[in-house]
């Protein structure tokens, strides 16, 4: 990943080894590129005599379009930033979204040049980066107050490369077994260097959560079943069905698809695996009995809807099959709800909680005919983040024994179980729970994040009670090493540790502290 003069740096604590993420801070060797919103900034490393040697803005001041989502990605060669954005334009008639990618020439850091550009109409959703493209996901909402049939941009997602606005293929859209909304999920294939498209798929219904593992990329789309009971109720549990396609090719090709009881919270609840989809879910159930008045009027009163109903579920899934091979049905005390999962190959970790207490669970998947797990058995708080943070410890990055304060806990398995061994604790703090605004070392067991500190004595919503924070996890303790006023919300904030230095950048804003010798 060099030219011969300037090698690329990941810092993105990515799902999936060599599956790039875009995020807002990459770097190279001598450089570091943060995305501040809409402008680009690149910095040199140069510890206390660190400045800012270039910029480029996005959007030209009075453009009109409203702007969020801001990512990007660097090349191998550290020539190219393209960056990922949500716009929304509006005039008179009608306002319409756009995912707008720019590919910028940042071979000169003192002269940024725009390259080349592409634009789908639609909402954000993920992307990635691989093998010298991106995949680019999208949903397309229809919106039924703008339904025009004679006009196709209402209710197909339409691409501009750069000559006009076109119709994805409709040969490449395809139906779930269980439809329920009017909304697609887009799927595409562009070349990295010259944002060329290289392959199109579309899903109706898929708007949830998706994974992309080093061969596929799996959407998820919940549903609801109901079963009607004896009693006259009806009993609906949520469904997640599961579609899998590889993206190795000229084109998509559907895989198969399988169903789960139950929702999957986020992309880190899915896992591939030497051919096994492992998936943890939420399972739920709401008993309900409906009414019908005199009128002809329909409704439901609900009879239950978290009296030990809910639970948490593995399920493991053949992908040359899409049978489940094996699942774990209700592992967690009842009610309790999945809020983190962090799979390690054959082994994964899951957080699950109702209110303000929890276990967390190490699963041992080495043998699917044999998975066994042990628990911390109820702590108080929850994580909303797990992360292997190596020599068999676990990181947790959540709430502490209440909703105002914020908590960083270590754990590690024991013969016996899984314990706590230390924690940081601050009381009437927020933070961030975007795993990309993490900064996560673990060569040096470093933890890096945004936070907002509402002890911090300063003026009635003065933005200086957003900090950024360091720690170090010395085996035995987490040690602050840094602690610092840093403009912007903390899910913008980044930080990365090079040579005994952390660097930390925020809304127009960085600072640069020594914290090792």
């Amino acid at each position: 990943m060099t030219d011969g003069t300037n090698s690329y740096q990941e810092i993105t604590d990515n799902q999936v080894e060599g599956i790039i993420e875009a995020d807002r801070i990459k770097r190279s060797d001598t450089h570091i590129y943060y995305l501040d919103d809409d402008v680009l900034r690149i910095f040199s490393i140069d510890k206390e005599n660190t400045t800012e040697i270039g910029n480029y803005t996005i959007y030209e001041e009075g453009t009109g379009p409203y702007m969020d989502q801001w990512e990007f990605y660097l090349s191998s060669d550290c020539k190219t930033v393209t960056v990922v954005t949500q716009y929304y334009s509006k005039n008179e008639s009608v306002s319409r979204r756009y995912v707008n990618l720019i590919s910028l020439d940042v071979s000169d850091p003192t002269n940024i040049v725009k390259k080349d550009e592409f634009n789908i109409t639609g909402e954000y959703m993920s992307s990635r980066m691989t093998n010298g493209s991106i995949l680019l996901l999208t949903e397309f909402v229809i919106n039924k107050q703008e339904l025009d049939f004679d006009d196709v941009t209402t209710f197909v997602p339409q691409i501009d490369e750069g000559n006009g606005l076109y119709s994805i293929p409709a040969n490449g859209i395809v139906s779930p077994d269980n439809l329920s909304n009017t909304r697609y999920t887009v799927v595409m294939k562009l070349d990295e260097k010259t944002l060329d498209l290289q392959g199109t798929a579309a899903y109706l219904s898929y708007s949830e959560d998706v994974y992309v593992s080093e061969n596929h990329v799996f959407l998820t789309h919940v549903f609801a079943d109901n079963k009607e009971n004896d009693d006259g109720t009806i009993t609906r549990n949520s469904m997640t069905e599961i579609s899998c396609l590889t993206y190795g090719g000229d084109t998509f090709e559907i895989q198969g698809n399988v169903t789960v009881r139950g929702y999957v919270k986020d992309q880190w609840s899915m896992d591939e695996y030497e051919g096994i989809l492992r998936v943890f879910t939420t399972t739920n159930a709401t008993t309900i009995r409906e009414q019908t008045y005199s009128n002809g009027n329909v409704s439901a009163e609900i009879l239950q809807t978290a009296t030990g109903e809910s639970n948490a579920s593995l399920y493991c899934i053949d992908l040359s099959t899409f049978e489940i091979v094996t699942s774990v049905i209700d592992f967690a005390p009842p009610r309790e709800e999945i809020q983190s999962v962090r799979f390690d190959k054959e082994t994964a970790y899951v957080c699950t909680s109702i209110e303000m207490s929890d276990p967390v669970f190490f699963f041992d998947l080495s043998d699917l005919d044999n998975i066994t797990y042990k628990d911390t058995g109820t702590i108080e708080g929850f994580s909303t983040s797990l992360i292997n943070l190596g020599n068999g410890y676990l990181l947790g990055i959540g709430r502490g024994g209440d909703w105002s304060s914020f908590k960083v806990e270590v754990y590690e398995e024991t013969s016996d179980g899984v314990r706590s061994v230390c924690t940081y604790e601050l009381e009437n703090a927020d933070y961030s729970t975007d795993y990309k605004s993490y900064y996560i070392d673990r060569q040096n067991q470093l933890i890096g994040l945004g936070i907002v500190d509402k002890n911090y004595p300063t003026a009635k919503y003065s933005s200086e009670t957003y900090r950024y924070v360091l720690l170090h996890f010395d085996g035995y303790e987490l040690v602050e090493l840094v602690n610092v006023n840093l403009l912007g919300n903390p899910a913008a904030q980044r930080g990365v540790y090079i040579d005994g230095y952390m660097y930390m950048f925020g809304s127009r804003d960085f600072k640069v502290e020594k914290v090792f010798d």
